[in-house]
């Protein structure tokens, strides 16, 4: 399947994009250990440079402390880390040879300590906001300023291992707008593009805080819904079609949004699988005709069965579903 495709190549894809997103995910660690590990640095550094020669430097290994402690735990603690340091190889200076260093001399070195220290913080600072930049721009559909496919496979990883540490329903919705060729072939590309925008904003405008929304190519969306059970996700589908059948036809009378939703109340598979899952379902609903929901609730089995590796969930089985305007109904996928 075309969309189908089009997220698994989003998966092997190496470019510029994921050297941002790598150093993306190396900026996090826990603030309170980082500046920890650097105030540590600081004091044991501190302690060597106490008992070696004054002519031996370590402003080298403080920087460098200086320069982690900001990239990772932001420009306060960096500056904070590089106080500490002036400080400390001031007091280090003092210690060795107090008779040798004037006051006027020890300050002048302080100075000029925290200058180049202070200019290391504001130079990491700024590079760290830049990496932050192209790394949500590296997730970020820029037509629609919803997230690409590698966001949303990002996303959904992180809800799965949510999911699995504390088990909860995890739901996820498939959408495609139908007749789009139609709109871009009578209207222009330009009115699809306004049409692909309205549904971002649509979704954006309407969905939970820690609900996740992006496009994963062409006229392809999908919905990450954590903490939600089949009965809560089909609620949650039906208002965004009302939402969005409001808000497109007032363009185009003819555009409708068929969804496919996968709700998975235990162990949810890997991204690529539960998107294959989604996406099947969402061809039912095309199938029935479009301008339609069609969704199953599913397990994931160690012994995959089918071509897409589902099957029902045996412990509390549930009849796959249709909705349409004309209500709720049984589905032969």
């Amino acid at each position: 399947m075309r969309n189908i495709g089009t997220v698994l190549r989003g998966l092997v894809r190496a470019d510029l994009e994921e050297v941002f997103a790598y150093a993306h995910s190396l900026r996090n660690p826990h603030r309170v250990l980082v500046v920890s590990v650097g105030l540590t640095m600081v004091a044991v550094l501190g302690v060597v440079d106490a008992l070696s020669s004054p002519y031996v430097g370590f402003a080298v290994f403080y920087a460098l402390t200086i320069m982690g402690v900001t990239f990772h735990a932001g420009w306060v603690a960096g500056t904070i880390v590089a106080i500490l340091a002036s400080g400390t190889t001031l007091t280090s200076t003092l210690l060795y040879a107090p008779d040798e260093v004037s006051p006027v001399v020890a300050l002048w070195d302080l100075g000029n300590e925290i200058a180049v220290f202070g200019s290391l913080v504001l130079i990491l600072h700024q590079i760290r906001l830049m990496f932050d930049k192209l790394a949500d721009q590296s997730r970020t559909d820029l037509l629609t300023g919803a997230l690409n496919t590698r966001g949303l496979l990002e996303a959904f990883e992180r809800e799965r291992s949510r999911a699995q540490r504390n088990p909860s329903p995890l739901s996820l919705a498939f959408i495609d707008l139908d007749d789009m060729k139609r709109v871009n072939d009578e209207l222009g590309h330009a009115e699809g593009d306004a049409m692909l925008r309205i549904l971002a904003t649509s979704v954006l405008s309407s969905i939970r805080e820690n609900d996740t929304f992006g496009r994963v190519g062409g006229d392809e969306f999908v919905l990450i819904l954590p903490d939600t059970d089949e009965q809560a996700a089909l609620k949650a589908i039906q208002r965004l079609r009302s939402v969005i059948n409001r808000r497109t036809h007032v363009r185009s009378p003819y555009i409708a949004v068929s969804v496919g939703v996968v709700t998975f109340r235990r162990d949810p598979p890997e991204a690529a699988d539960a998107l294959r899952a989604a996406d099947a379902l969402m061809y039912v609903a095309k199938r029935a005709g479009g301008n339609r929901v069609a969704g199953r609730v599913l397990a994931w089995d160690a012994e995959p069965l089918g071509e897409f590796g589902l099957v029902f969930d045996l412990a509390d089985p549930l009849p796959s579903w249709h909705l349409g305007d004309e209500g709720l109904g049984s589905a032969t996928a």
